[in-house]
């Protein structure tokens, strides 16, 4: 080879290696502008994030339940039977048993209940709401007394704030009231849910009597609330019991756990007047309308996606290949020149030219006289 070709030869290897570092070139820039599109959408959502409410909604078990994203906290409702018809009075006692399986006992979190709009005082568009818990497990009164009964009871915690501890008191405006499926045959909104945020307890500095009246005893243990309004108005809604006996379990339209420890709203007794009255016979058995909202921990989520990629590639080769193969950055520097030791599992459509060298000859008959020897070695010309 002259000099010239040797030139030539390594000029066109150069070229060669420079040509086929350029896919591997292109998949680097092609990576950078991955993860800087991806830092910044990043950025973006996480800006985007920042403004949101630390509240939403999800469905779940047939109801819908406010996430508390802060906190890991759901608000599960129990929601009671669309009431064709409701009466009014002032407010309402009524009592919350815990499932026989829940071995924690839920905590209430709010109630969503109905106000007449047309009861509010003459000349204002606010009207009081109070909430209070008795500070002991189970109902506020015997529960084996009977209606209009004069006897002593065996205790009677109806009439005495002394036993109960507020957990939520404020203001509902006409605006804030709202129409709901828990009654059909109203018109115009009168629904309330006292925000979340707002349900706790309220006690003086430095007292402690040890025991969360918002939690509901489990295992079947009750807990009793008093919902009122203030002043004495006419306009908390409640519906007649009908077949449904005091302290017995009313109907709920399906809300709550889908594992079966959903706690139960019991029937109470309608209020009168505020505050409420420690004469017996002021009450009648009546049942609540609405909402009660309990504390669950939320169900999991699907697990986020990687923000970015990792920063740099692993260098050693995992222990098992993966799925699919990955395309190759160039074609190798020389074919082998040795042939496979096993064919192809998929011909090729055309077949193979194979040159294979063959040599030829050819046969000539001469025409030479047939000889043999005799005995003594002497050849001996035959005749025809």
């Amino acid at each position: 080879m002259n000099p010239q070709s040797r030139r030539t030869t390594r000029r066109s290897r150069r070229r060669s290696t420079s040509t086929s570092s350029l896919p591997i070139l292109s998949l680097l820039l092609n990576m950078a502008s991955i993860i800087l599109s991806t830092s910044s959408s990043t950025s973006s959502s996480t800006s985007s994030s920042s403004t949101s409410s630390f509240t939403r909604s999800i469905i779940y078990a047939n109801g819908q339940i406010v996430v508390d994203n802060s906190t890991s906290t759901c608000h599960l409702p129990l929601r009671t039977l669309p009431a064709q018809s409701t009466t009014s009075s002032n407010g309402i006692l009524f009592s919350i048993r815990s499932s026989p399986d829940d071995p924690i006992g839920p905590t209430i979190t709010s109630f969503g209940f109905h106000v007449d709009p047309n009861g509010f005082p003459r000349g204002n568009d606010t009207v009081r709401y109070e909430v209070h818990g008795l500070n002991y497990e189970g109902y506020y009164a015997d529960p084996t007394r009977q209606e209009f009964q004069l006897e002593p009871l065996s205790y009677d915690y109806r009439g005495d704030f002394v036993h109960w501890t507020k957990v939520s008191s404020g203001i509902i405006a006409r605006s804030d009231l709202q129409l709901d499926s828990t009654t059909v045959t109203v018109v115009e909104g009168d629904y309330f849910q006292i925000p979340f945020g707002e349900f706790r307890e309220f006690r003086s500095e430095g007292e402690d009597t040890g025991v969360d009246v918002t939690r509901v005893p489990p295992g079947g243990g009750s807990r009793s609330f008093y919902l009122t309004l203030v002043p004495t108005i006419a306009a908390f809604q409640y519906r007649e019991p009908g077949e449904w006996k005091l302290n017995e379990a009313i109907p709920l339209a399906g809300d709550g756990d889908d594992d079966g420890t959903a706690p139960s709203i019991l029937l109470g007794e309608g209020t009168v007047e505020y505050p409420f009255p420690d004469t017996p016979f002021l009450y009648a058995p009546k049942a609540f309308v609405g909402r009660v909202f309990y504390e669950r921990p939320c169900p999991s989520h699907a697990p986020s996606a990687s923000s970015a990629p990792s920063g740099r590639p692993t260098t050693t080769s995992s222990e098992r290949p993966s799925g699919r193969p990955s395309g190759s950055s160039g074609p190798s520097g020389m074919p082998s020149r040795v042939l496979s030791a096993v064919p192809s599992g998929n011909p090729s459509e055309t077949p193979t030219e194979l040159v294979v060298p063959v040599s030829s000859g050819l046969n000539l008959a001469l025409g030479l006289e047939e000889c043999e020897e005799e005995n003594d070695g002497e050849e001996v010309e035959l005749s025809e």
